[in-house]
């Protein structure tokens, strides 16, 4: 099949059919997934928390000062920043030969279970993978999937999406460990001498396990950390502090559900159900979250309290904007003063394709 030139639609359905499969049968998918990696001498650790995480690494060196490392994550812990068991090295410098490093830190972003195969994409570090003797992955245990063929599509909606191409523009996919490439100075051939990488995979909960209890609220894991709904989202455009699926996240894991919170970052206009690769219900799980924050409302006042904020589709002309805002923001400043600052009528992307005219 030439995905390029399927229906958008159809993989979209499909991608959101292979996160299903993953995420409802999590557990015995990692018991396996944790098997074929035994099998290929990876050595695997859980951790539940970025604490434990760290934990674990400062235990897993060998020496008490300057282990060398190079990070390439997308944020580093805080507890490795100052600790004087670890040197950062920087990547560009083992890539030019200038210094070495005894570690590289990285994050894969899926793993397929059937293949036991770890992925990562458009790394900092992907030039010398195979020049430390050991590599720490940190893989989201929500961030697995079945089949190879599944890996296909989400790679191909992840891409596509974010730059128009049909795949990212560098992937690894690592089924084995890598071979460091040594020179040896004492061989007077100056033959490279060979071994193993030592490859450490830390499967990180990171809240998944919790969020897994809520039949509802576990969609949000089907997310591929895309970035789309962010770019749709004018609250976001506005604060520059929580994504879509963020709010969905972090609020449920913050473990006291604050409707405030989530009324002050979410407005449920619908942009990011609507622009969502592997088409996550966003809207419906925020109102899941009050529902829980407020359960003395019941979901009938909720639906009927987002179903105000749904008229931003129909409150396009100045006058009823400016009656609608201050009758259903008027008391959220944030809100408020978003929408104050407006001088389109672009609110929700449904409307908008709606009246191409006014694409600008």
């Amino acid at each position: 099949m030439n995905i390029a030139s399927a229906d958008i639609d159809d993989i979209r359905s499909r991608a959101n059919s292979a996160r299903r499969a993953y995420i409802e049968d999590m557990e015995n998918k990692l018991i396996a997934f944790e098997h074929r990696m035994n099998d290929k001498n990876f050595k695997l650790y859980w951790v539940s928390n970025e604490e434990e995480l760290t934990s674990l690494v400062f235990k897993l060196l060998p020496e008490k000062y300057f282990n060398k490392f190079c990070f390439d994550l997308p944020r580093t812990p805080e507890a490795f920043h100052d600790a004087k068991s670890i040197k950062a090295i920087h990547y560009n410098d083992v890539e030019s030969g200038a210094a070495s490093a005894t570690y590289l830190f990285t994050q894969a972003d899926f793993a397929v279970v059937k293949t036991g195969t770890l992925v990562l994409l458009n790394k900092n570090c992907k030039n010398i993978l195979n020049r430390v003797p050991n590599l720490f992955i940190l893989l989201d245990i929500s961030k697995l999937i079945n089949e190879p063929e599944d890996l296909e599509l989400l790679l191909y909606l992840r891409s596509f999406y974010q730059t128009n191409n049909y795949l990212p523009e560098d992937v690894k996919l690592i089924n084995h460990p890598f071979q460091l490439v040594e020179k040896n100075v004492s061989n007077l051939s100056d033959e490279p001498t060979r071994q193993p990488v030592q490859v450490s995979i830390f499967l990180y909960d990171n809240g998944t396990s919790r969020l897994m209890q809520d039949p509802t609220l576990r969609e949000a894991l089907y997310c591929i950390d895309c970035g789309l709904c962010k770019t749709v989202c004018p609250l976001y455009a506005y604060t520059k502090e929580r994504t879509p699926i963020g709010i969905v996240r972090d609020n449920f894991l913050q473990h006291a559900n604050n409707m405030e919170r989530i009324s002050q970052n979410a407005m449920l206009c619908g942009n990011c159900d609507q622009i969502c690769p592997v088409q996550i219900p966003i809207s419906e799980l925020i109102i899941r979250e009050l529902e829980l924050s407020q359960p003395q409302s019941g979901p009938s006042s909720l639906y009927k309290y987002f179903e105000r904020r749904k008229k931003l589709n129909k409150a396009n002309g100045s006058l009823r904007r400016i009656f609608f805002n201050r009758q259903l923001f008027g008391k959220n400043k944030m809100l408020h003063s978003y929408f104050k600052q407006q001088n389109d009528t672009f609110y929700n992307v449904t409307w908008l394709q709606e009246h191409p005219e006014n694409d600008h």
